[in-house]
This record gives structure tokens, C-alpha cells and sequence, in this order.
């Protein structure tokens, strides 16, 4: 039995998202807390294995409730709950090591899939708990604690010269060498064995070591600020042009071991040679951490040395309002082959003279998806709208590589597409049924197009376009319409005058009615319900 915590400052949402959890689990305990505050005292006193949190609260929010649960010893199970489009928020909830997210509002479904997930992880962990423990004890007798904070000041920051002798006199290193980063690239794979990494730190620490070994003395590490990131520090004793093409070699043959051994990509990033790398490591890690980011682009290569594509990086500027209208214009009139060429074209664009960072590009291209989103947004409701951008960011930004993001931007753009399409046929018919119902209700009040839209949630151009596809006619004259029917109604079966009648079925004065129903019939509503009289008496 699981003790679960459902964290959110607004009553209703949380009160509702606890009884949806207890009737999925009704052998859990479920408490709540109002705000991260409060969340914690709960942690404190309770044995709390999952969190179920929003991300904005008051006092102390969900960023900050689970940096200060990572402070304690606590092992929790984090569910980040996102009410709107904050993908920032969400990505920094998952660096920060929460489990997964949610977005508002949540379904039944989604919260039972939620809790399967994080049971499956903590039943696995569990599991692995003994074996985990003895290989953490043969790693801490590998490289302490201690030296692994020491190293990554090191390559991050420098250190002191006495702590520059302190790792020369360990690990025996000489003065002159390079930084290599290894960047472990499958993401699905990269979490679930981060959650029990032990046995694998042992294996990559151990087969890369023994391949530097025969260039000269190294020392590995993995990153403090990133675990997915394998740094080593190799020192030569042979000048450095003669060991370039055996380390290239060995290490590529590292990257297929851990390939066939884990089914995961490894990129291999190699900064600049420092004759000096105690003063200057910093920076050919830096450049070995931005070789390996270029395999986003690289992906066919294995090992980058950063010498090979310095003179391919280029700062990239955000300069393709043209292409946003072509591909918004393309969207709108269903021409998908158009859209394949466009695409092709503005990729082959970005790269054709030169590479830009990584994270450039992620930020260019999703200014590119929210801009051409805005050609379906009269055809979608709000929430669908901010679900579909807030989904597409995640998509785009955890690409592995620029063809898998050219993929996956066409697939979003074809969707566009479809969205459009779709609702030029019949699928907003439950739509046009609901406002038809309204106005069926409420054609005596004072009504506007605006007014309709804001009460059923959608915006003003969207139905708009809706009237004139399915009912071929404007908004205005479909109420029009109705008003008229209704005021026949009451001329043929009531006793009321006109001037009564008229506000009674929306019209703000007679005068207005008699020029619109004549309009319509050709005479006056008076000589209307006379010849109906004289009709009936025939």
C-alpha cells in the first residue's frame, strides 16, 4: 500500500484529483496539502511514497517543493500537474528528477496509467535494491565521493593549485591532454537506467579508462550537473598528433560495445589539447560538451572532435517570417505536397551554411510551430489549442536528431492540415447544435456574435466560419431568421400589437421589425395577420 500526496492550492481541483486517486486506489492512503509548505510537513510526519503536485502555488511552489525534497532523504515519486501551456516549467521539473507530468484537466484514465507507471518504477527499484547497494559499494572504492566533486570543479570551474597537485599526485596525470564527454543519447532508455545506473557507471567508467590507457593517464567521471554526461580527462605522454587516429579508433569501438551491451547511443565529444590542463581543462571540456551536442546534426558520427566542426558553427537569427505565411498559406489550402516542399526547403535552409548550436535551432523551430499554429486556432476550442501547441513543444525539443525533428515537424503541419480539413466537413456539428440550442433559448435577449462565443468558449471568428460552412448563412442572419419565426408565431396565435410583439422575439424597437419583416414578405406584420385571418375564415 502506497501513501499518496496530492499538493495544489486550489480546493476544488485538488479535492477532486484526491477522490479520482482513492477510488483508483482505494487501498492507498491519500492525503492533501494546500500548498509545497504544507506538502512538506505532511513528507516529515508521514511515509509518503508519490506526490501528485501543481506547479504554481503560493509560499512555496512545486520547483521549489521538489529542490527541497532533493535536499532530504527522502524517495518520492514527484507527478508534476501543468494547468496550462508552461512547457519551461514542466522541462524544469524533470531536470530537477521529477517522475513525470500531467496536464490539466485530468482525466480518470490518465491518472490510473499515472499510478501503473510510478508502482511499475518502485517495484523495480525495490527489486535491484541489494544488487544496487553492492555495486554502489565496489564504485565508492573505484573513485570516492570527494574526488568526484573535486574533478568536476575541475573541468567546470578550476580549482585551486593545491587541489591541482592533490589530483595530479591520485591520478598520476600529466599536464598536457584533452577532455572527452561522453553524452548518452537514448532519453527512454537514459532514464529508466539512470534509476538503477550503478551496474552500467561501473561498465562505461571501467571499458573507457582501459581504452585511454594505451594513449596515457586519464581519470572518468561522470558530470555532477548531468548524469548523462561520461566526462574523462586524458593526459599524454607522446605528442598529440601521433595518438589522434588510435583514439578515434578505440573509442569508436567503445561506443559500438556500449551499443550492442545497452542498446544505447553514445556520442563521444574531444575539446582542443591544452599543454597546460590544470589551468585550462575548463575550456576543452566546454568544447568537448559542444561537440557532442553537435550530434544532433552528426548523428551517423560516433566521435566529434571539436577541431573538425569549429568552423561549421554558426550563431543562428531568427529570420524566416516569409516561410511562416508560406507554410501557414499551404495549411489553410490543403496542399500537402506543397507543405513537404516546404519544409524540405527551409530545412535544407538552416544547414546549408553551417550548423547552428543545437538549442538555437530548438528555440528556432519551435517559434516556427507556434506561429503556423495560429492557422488553425479559429477551428480548434482554446484547450485544444494550448494542448496541441504545449504538445508540440515536447515533441520538437525531444528529438533526438535534426531528421527526427524534420519528421516530426511535417507529421504536426500535416495534423494542421487535417484540423482544417476535418472541420470544413462535418466535425463541428455538435458545435453548431449547441449554439442553435442557445439561441433557441436566448433570441428575446440582446445577443451579438461576441457574446454567443464567450458564453460557449470559443472564439468569435471560429463560429463565425462554423455559421457560414454548415448553415450557410451568417450569425447574424440565422438569428435574424429566428427572431422572424418566432414573431410569425406570435402574430397567428396571440392577441399581442406589434410593438409588443417585437421585443419579446429581440428586436430593440417595432420600427426595426416592420422593416425587416416586410423585407422578408413584403408587407406589414398587421396586414401579415390579416390575411391570415381572412384565410382561416375562407
Amino acid at each position: 500500500m502506497q501513501n499518496i500526496l496530492v499538493v495544489d492550492d486550489e480546493v476544488i481541483q485538488r479535492r477532486v484529483l484526491a477522490k479520482m486517486i482513492r477510488e483508483a486506489r482505494p487501498y492507498c492512503k491519500v492525503l492533501e496539502a494546500k500548498n509545497g509548505k504544507v506538502a512538506l510537513e505532511v513528507i516529515h510526519s508521514d511515509d509518503i511514497d508519490i506526490v501528485f503536485t501543481d506547479i504554481k502555488m503560493p509560499i512555496l511552489d512545486g520547483l521549489g517543493l521538489i529542490e527541497t525534497m532533493n535536499a532530504s532523504s527522502h524517495d518520492i515519486k514527484v507527478v508534476i500537474l501543468s494547468g496550462y501551456r508552461n512547457f519551461e516549467y514542466a522541462q524544469k521539473a524533470i531536470q530537477l528528477g521529477a517522475f513525470d507530468y500531467l496536464v490539466k484537466p485530468l482525466k480518470e484514465e490518465s491518472i490510473s496509467q499515472i499510478l501503473e507507471k510510478v508502482e511499475s518504477s518502485i517495484r523495480k527499484e525495490k527489486t535491484n535494491l541489494l544488487e544496487s547497494e553492492q555495486i554502489k559499494q565496489q564504485l565508492n572504492r573505484t573513485l570516492s565521493v570527494y574526488y568526484e566533486r573535486i574533478l568536476s570543479d575541475w573541468v567546470v570551474g578550476g580549482i585551486t593549485e593545491s587541489k591541482c597537485a592533490e589530483i595530479r599526485q591520485q591520478f598520476f596525470l600529466e599536464s598536457r591532454g584533452v577532455v572527452l564527454v561522453a553524452k548518452l543519447n537514448d532519453e527512454s532508455l537514459l532514464t529508466e537506467s539512470l534509476n538503477s545506473l550503478d551496474r552500467m557507471k561501473i561498465d562505461l567508467l571501467s571499458g573507457i579508462e582501459g581504452r585511454c590507457s594505451s594513449i596515457g593517464p586519464s581519470v572518468s567521471f561522470f558530470s555532477g550537473e548531468d548524469k548523462s554526461l561520461l566526462i574523462t580527462v586524458l593526459t599524454m605522454v607522446r605528442p598529440y598528433a601521433l595518438e589522434i587516429d588510435t583514439l578515434t579508433r578505440l573509442l569508436k569501438e567503445f561506443t559500438e560495445q556500449v551499443s550492442k551491451q545497452y542498446g544505447m547511443t553514445l556520442t563521444i565529444g574531444i575539446g582542443e589539447e591544452r599543454n597546460n590542463l590544470f589551468q585550462e581543462a575548463r575550456y576543452s571540456c566546454k568544447e568537448a560538451m559542444t561537440a557532442a551536442s553537435f550530434c544532433y546534426f552528426l548523428h551517423t558520427q560516433n566521435v566529434i572532435w571539436f577541431s573538425d566542426i569549429s568552423g561549421l558553427i554558426r550563431t543562428m537569427h531568427y529570420d524566416y517570417l516569409k516561410e511562416e505565411e508560406l507554410f501557414k498559406e499551404s495549411i489553410r489550402k490543403i496542399k500537402s505536397e506543397q507543405i513537404v516542399k516546404l519544409i524540405d526547403e527551409w530545412f535544407e535552409r538552416i544547414i546549408e551554411n553551417g550548423l547552428p548550436y543545437p538549442d538555437q535551432w530548438n528555440k528556432a523551430v519551435i517559434r516556427m510551430m507556434s506561429s503556423v499554429a495560429t492557422a488553425i486556432q479559429d477551428f480548434v476550442t482554446d484547450q485544444e489549442y494550448k494542448d496541441i501547441q504545449f504538445e508540440a513543444e515536447i515533441m520538437l525539443t525531444s528529438s533526438s536528431d535534426f531528421a527526427v525533428c524534420k519528421r516530426r515537424f511535417l507529421d504536426m503541419l500535416l495534423q494542421f492540415m487535417d484540423i482544417i480539413q476535418k472541420s470544413r466537413s462535418n466535425k463541428h456539428e455538435s458545435v453548431i447544435e449547441m449554439c442553435v440550442h442557445y439561441l433557441g433559448m436566448h433570441y428575446m435577449e440582446d445577443l451579438s456574435l461576441d457574446r454567443v462565443a464567450n458564453h460557449l468558449f470559443f472564439s468569435p471568428n471560429y463560429l463565425s466560419l462554423i455559421f457560414k460552412n454548415h448553415l450557410g448563412m451568417t450569425f447574424s442572419k440565422y438569428l435574424t431568421n429566428l427572431r422572424i419565426k418566432k414573431g410569425i408565431e406570435l402574430l397567428q396565435n396571440s392577441n399581442m400589437k406589434v410593438y409588443e410583439i417585437a421585443p419579446k422575439v429581440g428586436f430593440k424597437d417595432d420600427k426595426y421589425f416592420y422593416r425587416v419583416f416586410k423585407r422578408r414578405f413584403g408587407v406589414t406584420p398587421d396586414e401579415y395577420r390579416r390575411n391570415k385571418h381572412m384565410q382561416k375564415r375562407k
